[in-house]
């Protein structure tokens, strides 16, 4: 079964109910909620069997530098980095990912996945896969569906067939939206329903087939999108073409209207990571049950999560079943009982400030990263790391002037034509209608604070004139 199979990671989610960790720059699928990886890199490293080949892995375009810089960091190989320009939810991207397949000559089953999902027990997953594998080659698409243990609201519902002879699939009966409490109390005690875990298999040629039988707008759209380019890494479709592709998940344009979908319900051990009582079940729990960061403590108190930055200290005392949620610029406190009410708290949020819902302190680029460290009238603060060959590009900024401190590193700059080199902690200063750039030609990350000032301290004050990653 070596290289077999295509694991396809959609990572274009954003994560809006676990706000303010998640944010529309920064979603979940790129947080270390679960341990020292993000979500994004653990379902990387399930899918490094080798019945696997490399990933394909589908992102929004405004995240492509920092899954670039996840999978370097754990030192994943993948097939393709394929960009959307706008989400259009599951159907579209599992189109892409099955054209592009099929363009390298492939028409091997795909393990389609969510990168913001937790599980603990894949290699279960792993086992069943001859199962269905052999009825993806025989025409099915195969839904992974997982053995409930509780009767649960928040999660759509699978109702099992007629098992399929010599495996340990079934046939589909019916797709159930999420339940009421008592429907999903009655459907635990039948064992007849699964989960909808949102994990699938089948070969891409019979997924477009299906998606042309059900979903023609979208599958044409995905046909005359698909004159796939490279940039820097990265593959391109149309976007122009993409960005009118409908809107639709596989479950509403295929699976919940194909007669070809089969079944295999499984006893993982998974978590969809969806909200803050999800991420509080599968995290890690003092004797009183409370969810806590380094920095926290509690007395007199149970049951709670806690999160805060590093270096921030949560004091909880007497308070029971909270989720206290503290970042650089936001804190969220909250009942669990009240956490499906939050998406109707961020309408008002987004009323009052809704670029608290956007932005995140970390900001990617194709040359590394920066952080906000603090920011007022007249003066922002950052801290730059610069990556091995990362060379931002040469420019110029006529309202701000920018003063540059080496922490660590070895900094090649040049401001008006002049080369300087400096070490830790050394400085430089760039005054306002300097062209400057600055390089890292180490092999090491350079690491430097930025302290700007000036009227105009944002983005549409930079004019470049030469940028090796073709930005303009």
């Amino acid at each position: 079964m070596k290289n077999s199979i295509i694991p396809v990671v959609l990572a274009g989610g954003i994560g809006s109910r676990l706000w303010p960790l998640s944010r529309q720059a920064m979603p979940k699928q790129f947080l270390p909620l679960l341990g020292d990886e993000s979500l994004l890199q653990s379902t990387l490293k399930r899918v490094s069997d080798s019945c696997f080949t490399d990933p394909i892995l589908v992102c929004n375009e405004q995240h492509r530098f920092i899954v670039s810089s996840q999978c370097q960091q754990i030192n994943a190989a993948t097939m393709a980095l394929l960009l959307e320009p706008d989400g259009k939810n599951t159907a579209p991207a599992i189109a892409l990912a099955a054209q592009y397949a099929l363009q390298q000559g492939l028409d091997k089953p795909l393990l389609v996945m969510p990168a913001d999902h937790h599980i603990d027990n894949f290699e279960l997953l792993i086992e069943q896969l001859p199962d269905a594998i052999s009825l993806a080659q025989q025409g099915k698409l195969i839904t992974f569906a997982i053995e409930p243990d509780s009767a649960h609201c928040g999660y759509g519902y699978i109702k099992n067939g007629t098992k399929i002879a010599a495996s340990n699939c079934y046939e589909v009966d019916e797709f159930k939206e999420k339940p009421s409490l008592l429907l999903a109390q009655q459907y635990l005690a039948s064992g007849e329903y699964s989960w909808n875990s949102g994990m699938f298999l089948f070969t891409p040629s019979v997924y477009l087939a299906e998606l042309e039988r059900f979903a023609p707008k979208i599958a044409s759209c995905i046909a005359a999108a698909a004159n796939f380019s490279g940039d820097l890494g990265f593959i391109r479709a149309n976007n122009e073409v993409l960005k009118n592709c409908p809107s639709d998940s596989i479950d509403y344009a295929i699976l919940e209207r194909s007669p070809n979908v089969a079944v295999l319900p499984l006893a993982l051990n998974w978590n969809d990571v969806g909200g803050f009582n999800a991420l509080w079940q599968s995290a890690d729990k003092d004797e009183q049950g409370n969810s806590l960061s380094t920095d926290d403590v509690v007395l007199h108190s149970h049951n709670n999560l806690l999160s805060g930055e590093e270096g921030h200290s949560i004091a909880a005392l007497g308070v029971s079943d909270l989720a206290i949620i503290h970042t650089h610029d936001a804190t969220l406190v909250a009942s669990k009982s009240q956490l499906e009410q939050l998406p109707e708290l961020l309408k008002q949020l987004a009323v009052k400030h809704g670029d608290k819902l956007i932005h995140h302190q970390a900001v990617y680029r194709p040359w590394g990263s920066y952080r906000v460290l603090i920011a007022g009238t007249g003066f922002k603060v950052k801290k730059i790391i610069v990556s091995p060959a990362g060379k931002l590009s040469t420019q110029r900024h006529q309202h701000r002037a920018e003063h540059w401190v080496v922490v660590s590193g070895i900094a090649d700059v040049r401001i008006d034509g002049q080369a300087h080199r400096l070490t830790a902690d050394q400085s430089c200063y760039i005054a306002a209608g300097h062209i400057h750039s600055l390089a890292n030609t180490q092999n090491e990350p350079l690491i430097l604070i930025e302290v700007q000032t000036g009227s105009v301290l944002d983005e549409t004050d930079i004019e470049r004139f030469d940028d090796q990653y073709g930005r303009k």
